[in-house]
């Protein structure tokens, strides 16, 4: 991009470059949506428990379910919102419009208690996310780290008595909230805290729905 500060100033600016974006909403209809979309996960488990292994930890008992869950026609009203999200944002960052989002897979999540997600990226995709179907008390959050490598070989010493400015985070983390869903890179560096839920069996599951998104031309373009 053109250089367009070529005019004085004396006052000392800020602006931001190279931003790490995450999206994030509230679906409406979510008691009825997350309540369809557990009895149905909870079924898929119990027809695959074995489910496959990716960033969870099966031997805590974390269940990832295969990667067909758009193509699956008791998950198309989710995987119609997940879209839609996607669409928003390509409008908002100036996506060639002739190229629209597609799902390249999704799939779900149980996190027991113990269970958790280890830090990984989504590689060949443009965005990733996940979508709160379950979160009881103290499931685990998602943790994002800074992608800058460099921002990390010397660090500040930050005003202790205050509270440390977003610009300054080497970290961030989102409460899972259900019924929210949440866009990024997926290229951002990202892991889920261990479910310490206190609650037993079903109602202490953490579940969830993740997939990845990517462009291919419009079939109506």
């Amino acid at each position: 991009m053109q250089d367009e500060h070529s005019a004085r100033t004396d006052a000392l600016l800020r602006e931001a470059y190279f931003p790490t974006l995450i999206y994030f909403r509230d679906l409406p209809g979510t008691p009825a949506l997350t309540a369809e979309l557990a009895a149905h996960i909870r079924a898929w488990r119990d027809q695959d428990p074995d489910g496959v292994a990716r960033s969870n930890v099966k031997q805590l008992g974390a269940w990832h379910s295969g990667l067909d869950m758009h193509r699956r026609k008791e998950y198309a009203v989710i995987g119609a919102q997940v879209l839609a999200a996607a669409g928003e944002i390509f409008q908002d960052l100036g996506y060639d419009p002739a190229f629209e989002p597609i799902l390249d897979n999704m799939w779900a999540n149980i996190n027991p208690r113990g269970a958790h997600n280890r830090g990984h990226i989504h590689p060949n995709v443009l965005w990733s996310g996940v979508y709160y179907v379950q979160a009881p008390p103290g499931c685990g959050r998602i943790c994002f780290a800074d992608p800058r490598a460099q921002a990390l070989m010397v660090t500040p010493h930050l005003a202790p008595a205050q509270p440390r400015k977003a610009a300054c985070w080497s970290e961030v983390y989102f409460d899972p909230v259900v019924g929210r869903l949440i866009l990024f890179p997926g290229w951002l560096r990202h892991e889920v805290e261990p479910n310490l839920c206190s609650d037993d069996g079903a109602a202490g599951e953490r579940i969830s729905v993740s997939f990845n998104i990517i462009q291919r031309p419009r079939s109506d373009a």
